[in-house]
């Protein structure tokens, strides 16, 4: 009889579980509508005349604000639970679309929507994640953070289209329309997020507990936030300029089909990092995935072609899509789980670092004419991500 309840109890904890997991999938989705910045951009620059420069300034306000406000979401999530502070989140990136919609210049557009949905994503981002992985055993929690993380990269795949139809109407309506999306969807799945019951009083699943200031100090944090800063500056290039690359590269006119390729193989790579991670290693998952990123981005400077450059943008988005599993992963099981908000938070900080890069891409394109040097220093990049990931496996061979 015993058996049976602790049965029927563990049935039910699942069931929730996987509820927050595509609430928080849903979610994610909702605010992945980011992947399809450049499809916005193209937009601003011929309705309002942007450089290319100029229309990567908004894209890295935002990522700036995203990673700092990572920390504070993390917190905030672990101390108040998740559904209050989704619930700010939801506010911030609905107004940040719907605020922005009459801007003309590219400052306060940045400032605007940079800093309100950066903040929000951070809220959002930050929370659903902790949330549904708190519910599961160590050996699911890789797929579990690639399920939910999967909405961000199936976003792009419906939202690009999407806004490639509104942008032809006019930025201010694709902004307004996008703006009311989220807000309305958001604060609605909102609802169906929260954190395991008594999860203070709970035995915690795999490492112990470590004080954060311990964290900071850990060789282990340090190389997960470096090679988090180095991997990811080839996806926020992607997302900030793909529409530009496929029209100057390849004469790919409908270069919003390009960003959605990108978006579907970004979103295949969540839960595929996360199974394998869960199977191999933490780590050694780090050192393929780098290693087949640099191999891609090498391939993407040849690549004058749509063959090509259809192979090589969905591989790269394949590698992207399996970071956003392969860390939130990694950071529990080093770490541990109560203050896993704020531990990943930390970690994520570095994506800060790396969305200052898509402005410099911007900016050697309008200098030179072409992509060539903005996609072979990324190359290099996950190249030294892939040898710090060695590294790491000798420290925490997990």
């Amino acid at each position: 009889m015993v058996a049976r309840l602790q049965s029927v109890e563990h049935s039910m904890k699942l069931y929730q579980g996987w509820k927050v997991a595509i609430a928080g999938m849903g979610i994610n989705f909702l605010v992945g509508i980011s992947y399809a910045w450049s499809i916005y951009a193209r937009g601003l620059s011929r309705e309002l005349g942007w450089s290319q420069a100029e229309t990567a300034l908004p894209y890295t306000v935002f990522i700036v604000c995203y990673a700092v406000s990572m920390v504070a979401a993390g917190r905030a999530q672990d101390r108040l639970g998740p559904r209050p502070v989704v619930t700010v989140g939801a506010l911030l990136v609905g107004s940040a679309f719907l605020v922005s919609a009459f801007m003309v210049r590219p400052l306060p557009m940045a400032l605007v929507w940079g800093g309100l949905f950066g903040t929000g994503l951070a809220a959002c981002f930050g929370s659903v994640t902790p949330a549904a992985m708190k519910w599961f055993p160590p050996r699911s929690r890789g797929l579990v953070a690639g399920v939910v993380v999967t909405g961000v990269g199936l976003s792009a795949i419906v939202m690009s289209p999407l806004v490639h139809v509104l942008v032809q109407q006019s930025v201010t309506t694709a902004f307004v329309v996008s703006g009311l999306m989220l807000l309305i969807g958001t604060l609605l799945l909102s609802r169906w997020v929260s954190n395991p019951p008594q999860l203070d009083q709970q035995q915690p699943h795999g490492s112990p507990e470590v004080p954060w200031y311990r964290v900071l100090r850990d060789h282990r944090f340090g190389l997960l936030w470096l090679m988090f800063l180095l991997s990811t500056t080839s996806g926020l290039t992607f997302a900030t300029h793909l529409d530009r690359i496929a029209r100057v590269q390849a004469s790919l006119h409908e270069g919003f089909l390009t960003v959605s390729l990108f978006a579907l193989f970004n979103a295949i790579g969540r839960p595929l990092g996360g199974i394998v991670s869960d199977r191999i290693g933490r780590t050694r998952s780090m050192t393929l995935t780098f290693a087949f990123m640099t191999l891609m981005l090498l391939l993407s400077l040849v690549a004058y072609n749509a063959v090509l450059l259809s192979l090589a943008v969905a591989m790269i988005g394949l590698g992207y899509g399996t970071i956003f599993s392969l860390f939130p992963a990694a950071t529990v099981t080093f770490f541990g789980e109560k203050r896993f908000g704020l531990y990943y938070g930390l970690v994520f900080t570095a994506i800060g670092g790396a969305g200052i890069y898509p402005l410099l891409a911007g900016h050697l394109f309008d200098r030179l004419g072409n992509f060539t040097l903005a996609l072979g220093l990324p190359a290099l990049f996950c190249a030294i991500a892939a040898l710090l990931s060695l590294r790491l496996s000798r420290l925490n061979p997990q």
